[in-house]
């Protein structure tokens, strides 16, 4: 499928992402109510969220489903066929050309063929496909002058050369590397996920202080990162602990320096949310003004106001992937749109601006007195927090993902359209020169 087939079977209009949305916020809610009763997430359910998810151009968060799915060794052909259809999609968005990402395309083929979920007539198009798709491999490779080497085996070799802090990165799907999303070998051990490409060349007078954008996220997100993987895994030293004392009060709730880890990793992803928030408002021209005409700040979940119809026509002008993929995931946090994650962004307020009792095993039995005193206090138990914690992280590490493809694309389409302006001024300098 080439890009401009994808964009007319995909349209990127906002009615077609709410109505997804809406699909999301039922899968999420599933999720939800699973989660909460400590329950198995059915992989189909999975795989269906990770479907809702990819046609929402959220690569990151879809390519974590149907990889926990996959792993699973369970016959869910539909869990291969949509993981090789996302990567496909992300290749025409992104072209960023990876062999070992075409050789994940035709992996997920391959595994579709031979599923005896499929009818023969199935298994033979996939096939196809796989083949298809390798024989793109071979032409590429023939064009570069290299072989083309089985190097799975290779794979896990680099993967266990890795500190076990990053490969908690790569299996909790945390890392911030392009190559991450699909592979776990050297090319993902670290977090190289920039604007530029090394393939070629993106221009652009906003090229610069995006990628400066990019820096501060990458460096608070990988502190928040940092801080949950220490309060799961990392040794703790009680004698710093130990230096503060609190009353017993016999209420499960958790205190120290180490629960603070998870906590204001939660509060840290909220900031870079509305950093994203601020950047994308001034680079697609987006701000909101006050009654005195002055920018207000933008806040990642709430600053799009679409209903505005000039807002709206500007918005789907630009027909840009990142942005679309941005407001997705802006709607499952925005109360407004009754997006099904909004408590996460309660809890963030409470945690900056009333109080959030973490606690032990068991809720207090006790909390109406609590009511009294604070304003809209919120109890969460430890395993709760802790899971939803990582959870924010994801959907954090997403919209890092499609800001840095909004930005690419919105290059890609300046350079494009500023093609047909270099060559009419060619043409007026050689027709003025036989003047």
């Amino acid at each position: 499928m080439t890009q401009n087939e994808s964009n007319n079977h995909w349209k990127t209009d906002v009615s077609r992402i709410e109505r997804l949305s809406e699909v999301g916020s039922l899968l999420l809610k599933a999720t939800m109510i699973r989660r909460r009763n400590k329950d198995i997430l059915a992989p189909q359910v999975m795989v269906n969220m990770g479907i809702n998810l990819y046609q929402q151009y959220r690569f990151s968060e879809a390519l974590s489903l149907f990889d926990k799915v996959n792993c699973m060794g369970l016959d869910i052909p539909e869990s291969w066929v949509n993981r090789s259809e996302c990567l496909a999609l992300l290749n025409q968005i992104t072209e960023v050309f990876s062999i070992k990402q075409y050789k994940e395309v035709a992996k997920g083929y391959y595994h579709a063929s031979v599923s005896s979920k499929f009818p023969p007539d199935w298994q033979s198009s996939f096939l196809d496909k796989a083949k298809h798709t390798e024989e793109e491999i071979k032409e590429y490779c023939l064009d570069l002058g290299i072989d083309i080497e089985d190097d799975n085996h290779l794979d896990e070799q680099e993967y266990q050369s890795f500190s076990e802090y990053r490969k908690w990165c790569l299996d909790s799907f945390l890392s911030l590397s392009e190559h991450g999303l699909y592979c776990k070998c050297y090319g993902s051990a670290r977090d190289n996920l920039t604007i530029p490409l090394n393939t070629r060349a993106i221009s652009g007078d906003f090229i610069y202080p995006m990628e400066k954008v990019l820096n501060r996220l990458k460096s608070e997100f990988g502190l928040a990162r940092l801080m949950l993987y220490e309060y799961k895994f990392a040794k703790r030293d009680n004698d710093i602990d130990d230096d503060a004392c609190y009353a017993e009060l016999y209420d499960n709730e958790l205190l120290g320096t180490n629960i603070e880890n998870p906590r204001t990793a939660f509060r840290i992803c909220f900031g870079i949310l509305d950093k994203i928030g601020n950047a994308v408002a001034l680079l697609f021209d987006l701000q909101l003004k006050n009654n005195k005409g002055k920018v207000r700040p933008s806040y990642f979940h709430t600053f799009w106001e679409l209903e505005n119809e000039d807002r709206l026509q500007k918005f789907e002008a630009y027909n840009n992937e990142g942005l679309i993929g941005l407001y997705s995931i802006a709607c499952d946090l925005n109360h407004k749109f009754e997006g099904e994650l909004s408590f996460y962004k309660q809890w963030r307020n409470a945690l900056e601006h009333s109080f959030v009792f973490i606690y032990e095993n068991e809720k207090p039995e006790s909390t109406e007195a609590s009511l009294t005193y604070y304003e809209e206090p919120v109890f969460i138990s430890e395993s709760e927090f802790v899971e939803s914690a990582e959870h924010v992280l994801q959907l954090t590490r997403s919209a890092i993902f499609s800001f840095v493809f909004a930005v690419r694309i919105k290059a890609e389409k300046e350079a494009l359209e500023d093609i047909p302006n270099i060559l009419s001024q060619d043409k007026f300098i050689e027709r003025k020169k036989y003047t």
